[in-house]
């Protein structure tokens, strides 16, 4: 008897879950991005265009002289190697990436 109820409960369970999913509405991902994305790819329009690239290279090559031929100790030459580093990650997006061929994202 208990058997017998257990195995309609399951049955009945199992047609309403077949049930709803054959009448469900299909979901479809066609949605606008998420709020921040366009800000991001303003910022991101930016740091890629040519200015930015001049201008990280101009620091590059600043930075470059005065850790080559300055008197460099202890703070400033901390200061200067950030700067350094900052200049190339900026220029990174759009200088080098023409050195492995390919100047977007890269399909794997």
């Amino acid at each position: 008897m208990i058997a017998s109820n257990l195995h309609r409960l399951l049955i009945m369970m199992a047609l309403i879950a077949i049930g709803s999913m054959l009448f469900m509405a299909p979901a479809h991902a066609a949605g606008s991005g998420m709020p921040w994305e366009a800000p991001l790819a303003s910022i991101l329009a930016s740091i890629e265009g040519p200015v930015a690239r001049i201008v990280a290279v101009i620091i590059i090559i600043i930075t470059g002289l005065s850790l080559a031929f300055g008197d460099t100790s202890g703070g400033f030459r901390r200061l200067i190697q950030i700067v350094f580093g900052l200049s190339i990650a900026f220029a990174a997006t759009s200088f080098f990436l023409a050195f492995f061929s390919f100047g977007g994202g890269a399909l794997i």
